[in-house]
């Protein structure tokens, strides 16, 4: 799946019997809802960060979450991911030193795989959501002690 073009849909919802002679195949595409008011929030163990965990593709590395850095709180050194990193802020100013760049509500970032980014740090608390295209982490980094928090 190339995900850097658009999806082509032509508006015309398939028949009822193909849907069902497909099976699971298109059972795996079906629409999915997520009340994110329904989902706690997960700590990491990098303190002050915590995540809701919205979608992973477990083959790939590929996920969406919600993560929210406490004030003060952040990604302590510089550091590269293994593939895509999507940043759109919700709430809060982040900010990623040295270069300054601020993400405040509304805000956009992208960051290509193995472009290194970072020290982060959150001005205020900050929710963001984060969308990686891939793994995000080549090997997993010093300020995690659970490698469940890399993926």
């Amino acid at each position: 799946m190339n995900l850097s073009e658009p999806a082509a849909y032509s508006g015309e919802l398939p028949e009822r019997a193909a849907v069902e002679g497909a099976g699971e195949a298109l059972r795996r595409f079906q629409e999915i809802v997520v009340q994110t008011d329904d989902l706690s929030w997960v700590d990491k163990t990098l303190a002050g960060l915590s995540h809701k965990m919205l979608w992973r593709d477990d083959e790939t590395g590929a996920s969406i979450a919600l993560v929210r850095f406490e004030k003060g709180s952040g990604i302590p050194s510089a550091h590269a991911h293994a593939s895509n990193q999507f940043m759109f802020c919700l709430s809060g100013r982040y900010t990623y030193e040295p270069t300054g760049i601020t993400l405040t509500p509304g805000s956009f970032y992208w960051n290509p795989k193995g472009s290194v980014h970072g020290p982060t740090v959150a001005e205020e608390e900050s929710v963001l959501l984060e969308v990686y295209d891939g793994p995000h982490y080549p090997t997993q980094p010093d300020w995690y002690t659970s490698a469940e928090d890399a993926r």
